[in-house]
């Protein structure tokens, strides 16, 4: 495989970049549909592209940009929740005046944003990557027309996403002044040094945390739930997979730095870790809107994820990237049903999934699956995650960890039963019927199936993740 051939998937999104800008510069009434049929045919080809670079080794620009099984395994997972995004902000019935044309692009620069943290391993390249990736969602959340209190929403996601920024950016000034080095593997050795130590902990701490509040992890989950609730269904879909996924392999890529970064940072990481588990599944439990529970399910699932990267091995940091692709599965597939319900462009509450199972069987047997997946519900790959994660952080003793992350799994499934409650049990006040394009029903039949796969055998993601795990802990 010739070298540049490795930069095949930034290739198909800068192309696919100028593809969707042409198609909102056109004139006409179409021309969001051309930009979502743009952006779709790019997206497609972006997943594509990753999964035939997946194997591809190779430095670029001074060694500042790294394309190895690890990126590309990011790449892949943040692909793979583009293409899912997209398809549920796709103008469904009723729901055009929901999405604008705009929407489409910034939702590529975000991936764009993404795609290059993966890779990055220079902390100014780093940085501003975050940035690209952050301040297009800045723009996407007040996008949606039919709901004004986006604005409001978007307006607290700003200022928080700012603050955090700063922090980041502080933290960047101290490593980058404490070592004299801007590369992320150059930090540890430099670092080591007793004389600098402290001080070099909470340089990376702080730079740390602009990830940590791309995680929605406690305690900077605070612009979770408003964003999730007045997002659009696609926009929300997208924040809470691929953007969480990148800020996953970026916080195990600092986190992989070594015995500089060592218990000290894991320990903090584990009960940030444990607090977020907490938070969100007990709040999520009085939730009645269900992307707002969602939202509160996402604190914790993070909080689930971070379990295998405090882990500090291989086998933690191989179940953290298994549990990273697998939740972008479980939570689109939930997204989906939100979408599809909520066709009107309206958030869905509890009282909307009434009689589900007669007004749409496949919508509630894809949410039924979906929840049962994040829940942790055997044979479904959220099991498979949680238990390779569960027995990586017990592997390296964190068996207080461990036992606070099983208790809080099982109070998450109180509030997803009450979901299903209402899907299942619950008579509908009208019984209308939920119509779904071939298009939805392939996607719910896909994203089911893979629920189902992938909990049973989960072999072949646990082997690209052991690869990816070997090239960033050799």
């Amino acid at each position: 495989m010739s070298r540049w051939v490795a930069l095949l998937p930034e290739y198909v999104l800068a192309l696919t970049g100028l593809a969707v800008f042409a198609a909102l510069m056109a004139r006409g009434e179409r021309r969001a549909a051309r930009a979502r049929v743009a952006a779709m045919t790019g997206a497609v080809l972006l997943l594509a592209s990753t999964a035939v670079t997946l194997g591809a080794a190779a430095e670029f620009f001074r060694a500042t940009y790294r394309v190895d099984a690890f990126s590309q395994l990011v790449k892949l997972a943040v692909a793979l929740g583009f293409v899912l995004a997209l398809f549920v902000t796709r103008d469904a019935t009723g729901q055009r005046d929901d999405v604008r044309g705009e929407t489409f692009f910034f939702l590529l620069t975000s991936t764009a944003g993404l795609v290059v943290m993966a890779s990055a391993v220079e902390l100014l390249s780093l940085y501003l990557a975050l940035e690209i990736a952050s301040f297009s969602l800045f723009v996407l959340v007040p996008l949606r027309a039919m709901k004004a209190t986006g604005k409001e929403a978007g307006l607290k996601f700003l200022i928080v996403g700012l603050g955090a920024s700063a922090v980041t950016l502080f933290g960047l000034s101290i490593l980058i002044g404490l070592t004299g080095s801007t590369m992320v593997y150059g930090i540890g050795a430099a670092a080591a040094v007793q004389a600098r130590y402290a001080v070099a902990l909470l340089g990376l701490a702080l730079f740390a945390a602009g990830f940590l509040f791309k995680l929605a992890l406690f305690p900077f989950h605070f612009w979770a739930p408003d964003v999730y609730q007045e997002a659009s269904h696609g926009v929300a879909s997208f924040v809470a997979t691929a953007s969480k996924v990148a800020a996953v392999a970026i916080l195990a890529r600092l986190f992989a730095l070594g015995g500089f970064a060592g218990a000290h940072l894991a320990i903090a990481l584990a009960v940030v870790a444990f607090l977020s588990m907490s938070l969100g599944n007990l709040v999520a439990i009085t939730q009645r809107d269900v992307k707002r529970m969602l939202a509160y399910s996402a604190v914790a699932q993070a909080g689930y994820i971070v379990v295998g990267i405090v882990a500090m091995s291989r086998d933690g940091l191989a179940a953290a990237l298994v549990y990273g692709v697998l939740y972008v599965i479980m939570n689109a597939a939930a997204f989906l049903v939100v979408a599809r319900v909520g066709a009107d462009g309206s958030n869905p509450s509890l009282d909307d999934l009434r009689g589900l199972h007669r007004r749409s069987p496949l919508l509630a047997a894809t949410l039924l699956l979906a929840l049962f997946a994040l829940a942790g519900v055997p044979p479904t790959a959220g099991f498979a995650g949680k238990w390779l994660l569960f027995r990586a952080a017990m592997g390296e003793g964190w068996w207080w960890l461990v036992v606070g992350a099983a208790v809080n799994s099982t109070i998450s499934v109180y509030y997803y039963l009450v979901a299903i409650k209402h899907a299942y049990l619950l008579p509908a006040e009208q019984e209308r019927p939920v119509t779904l394009s071939w298009g939805d029903k392939a996607a719910c039949y896909a994203l089911s199936a893979a629920l189902i796969v992938f909990g049973v055998w989960p072999a072949q993601l646990l082997a690209w993740s052991e690869r990816a795990a070997a090239a960033l802990l050799p």
